[in-house]
């Protein structure tokens, strides 16, 4: 299952994609690009000490969820917000600040594997969002892919709420899920048998 993909449909006429899901193996991934996912998986681990879990995606039914930050795409001159809660801040300031400026690595990492899931989704969202004249999106995009990051939220559990719509600009969602032991962000790129977690189910 892991070394192939599938396309999700809306139902049986397949008129309309609901997911574009890739499974690729860590043994066919390229070093470098290995190590980049390694550097997120711990990075996201490491931000989530720092924070409590959200209640903005809620009704949360199960699971937790972190936001690592988010800008509004619609406002000029405006930055990503970082989240973190004072009182654990405190407790590593200095930690907390240099796990911070990896934050714009991660989202160039991110915006690359976007565009390379599915070029032709990714040249539809630039134009979608170049239309709308969205700060998030600059006209290079090409060289700058995180500008299409504006709100980056992760789990490390079996996470789910209550179906919703979401009236955004842009319909689409880019997911990664990375088989990681959560207690120390290590990838698990073997025995895959042993990493624990539910179905994905997606409610249209």
């Amino acid at each position: 299952m892991f070394r192939k993909g599938f396309v999700a449909w809306s139902d049986n006429r397949q008129k309309h994609i609901v997911a574009l899901v890739k499974f690729h193996p860590f043994a066919t991934v390229d070093a470098l690009v290995k190590a980049k996912f390694q550097h997120l998986a711990h990075h996201l681990v490491a931000q989530s000490t720092f924070q409590n879990p959200n209640k903005s995606k809620g009704p949360a039914i199960s699971g937790k969820m972190y936001s690592l930050g988010w800008c509004n795409g619609f406002k000029s001159n405006t930055k990503l917000a970082i989240t973190g809660i004072a009182e654990k801040v405190l407790h590593d300031r200095k930690g907390y600040e240099d796990l911070q400026k990896h934050v714009p690595k991660v989202n160039t990492f991110s915006g690359e594997q976007f565009k390379n899931l599915f070029k032709h989704l990714f040249d539809q969202v630039q134009v979608q969002y170049l239309g709308l004249e969205a700060p998030a999106l600059s006209p290079n995009i090409e060289h700058n892919p995180d500008g299409f990051t504006s709100h980056l939220l992760l789990t490390m559990d079996n996470f789910a709420n209550t179906s919703h719509t979401d009236q955004d600009a842009s319909p689409y969602y880019f997911v990664t899920w990375l088989p990681i032991n959560k207690k120390t962000g290590d990838l698990i790129e073997e025995d895959l048998d042993s990493v624990l977690g539910g179905p994905i189910i997606i409610i249209v």
